[in-house]
């Protein structure tokens, strides 16, 4: 049965309704509201911030019998979720999971199932998305436990990229040019990333297809070649070049090609990120002394400068939902992580101990991954919870992570 606004006419009787004509619209209000639960018979979604919700992890069946501790392992790193016993929780999980799929189900305490689902992939891949899909249901945000987080590390003696899982697994190498790599960022579809590489004896940026594995030239410009930023579409690249002189920002199309130049400035640029829609990028200018986050249209324009309360500024990373930037600033004691809500100009640093820099947003624009004394971390903005991430290799730096 489908309910119309107008049923909201029973509120108002007229001036000449009968005493039973009252009466039975009472008698029908009570009747649409009884069946309520019926026409809308979707679990909401509880949106949290800093609490979380309970739940209990019921039977696992199946070949794959590291479901259940992956599936625990990513709730936990979505700062939504406490596995309880099954008496202080109003949600269970449980799976058939297998080599190649997992078939999924949450139920509430009175047995009804509010999520039932399979999905296909690897053994831990199909826990992911399961995690995903639990996140997305009972907190209408999106989960994290599918992102892969691209990054550089020291650990052979030279400097290059690597993937993992943002659980730590699934590790591997993906250059080994015996020299230096920097700056990885993943396209917006997750297939390609994008990075800048010393091995020809001066930096270019390269790209590497992560099915084929195959690596090929973007921009082989004189001078330097670095900083590259995937446009939100994919089709273009946020560069730094110092082709005509100066280190300035431009845009070039991302499988190569002619740049467009879109600052003019006396200082040193580096760092763009762009906005999720596409029309501005932001980035780093020195050109009034000391880093800074700066915007510029992404067609071209007058540059201008975010205030981030700091005389020292790098690394910036626009948030999936536009909203925040997040940054390294220069405190006293060191670098730490900061965002800024865009709206209202208002400011968090959500670090305090050690060094902590290169921040990266997940898609939920909730977490971060950043670096601190080498080893990558999981920072919750809300909380300010920070969680090591699992990884067997150190001397990490410039993580990405994709969306």
């Amino acid at each position: 049965m489908e309910l119309q606004p107008r049923s909201f006419d029973l509120y108002k009787p007229g001036p000449s309704a009968s005493l039973l004509g009252i009466m039975l619209r009472l008698l029908a209000i009570g009747f649409l509201a009884a069946l309520a639960p019926c026409a809308w018979s979707q679990t909401p979604a509880i949106v949290i911030e800093g609490g979380k919700i309970n739940i209990t992890l019921g039977g696992f069946t199946g070949s794959n019998t590291q479901a259940r501790d992956i599936l625990a392992n990513d709730l936990a790193l979505s700062g939504a979720f406490k596995i309880t016993p099954p008496a202080e929780a109003p949600y269970t999980a449980s799976a058939v999971a297998g080599a190649d799929s997992l078939t999924g189900t949450v139920a509430d305490k009175s047995g009804a199932v509010i999520l039932s689902q399979t999905f296909r992939g690897d053994a831990r891949s199909s826990v992911h998305q399961f995690a995903d899909a639990i996140v997305e249901k009972l907190t209408n945000q999106k989960g994290i436990a599918t992102t892969r987080v691209a990054f550089i590390s020291a650990a052979t003696g030279h400097k290059e990229v690597y993937l993992m899982d943002i659980d730590g697994a699934n590790l591997r190498q993906l250059t080994n040019d015996k020299s230096i790599s920097v700056g990885p960022k993943f396209s917006p579809n997750g297939n390609s990333i994008a990075y800048t590489t010393y091995k020809g004896g001066y930096p270019d940026i390269w790209a590497i297809d992560l099915a084929s594995k195959s690596r090929r030239a973007i921009a082989e410009f004189s001078g330097t070649n670095q900083s590259p930023a995937y446009s939100p579409d994919g089709s273009r690249l946020a560069v730094i070049l110092s082709k005509d002189g100066n280190t300035e920002l431009y845009t070039m199309p991302a499988s190569g090609g002619s740049p467009t130049r879109l600052t003019r400035s006396r200082g040193t640029e580096s760092s763009p990120t762009w906005s999720p829609d596409g029309s501005t990028i932001a980035f780093i200018s020195d050109d009034r002394g000391t880093p800074q986050v700066v915007t510029v249209p992404a067609s071209g324009g007058a540059p201008s400068r975010i205030n981030t309360f700091s005389t020292y500024t790098t690394e910036p990373d626009w948030s999936p939902d536009g909203k925040k930037l997040a940054y390294s600033v220069r405190v006293a004691g060191g670098n730490q992580i900061a965002i800024t809500t865009l709206a209202t100009g208002e400011q968090k640093v959500l670090t305090s101990s050690g060094v902590n820099e290169a921040p990266s947003w997940t898609r939920n624009s909730r977490h971060l991954v950043h670096v601190r004394g080498g080893r990558l971390y999981l920072l919750d903005s809300v909380t300010r919870e920070s969680i090591q991430l699992k990884t067997s290799i150190g001397q990490a730096s410039e993580p990405s992570c994709s969306r």
